[in-house]
């Protein structure tokens, strides 16, 4: 079963910058990528795991 309210997220952040021949910053770019894979439920390992089921949403 896949749990629906965790998961691994994975950040990556770069920032190019492009400079003339004095120095001078004249560009820049911030490219960002985020991943969020769900994760595998735990079940009784959960602190959300009552009488065999999930009650996360207090379901």
């Amino acid at each position: 079963m896949i749990c629906p309210y965790i998961v691994n997220r994975k950040t990556v952040r770069q920032l190019v910058s492009e400079y003339d021949e004095d120095g001078n910053e004249t560009s820049w770019q911030q490219i960002e990528k985020d991943t969020a894979e769900p994760m595998i439920c735990m079940q009784q390992a959960c602190g959300a795991w009552k009488d065999g089921r999930c009650a996360y949403r207090g379901e």
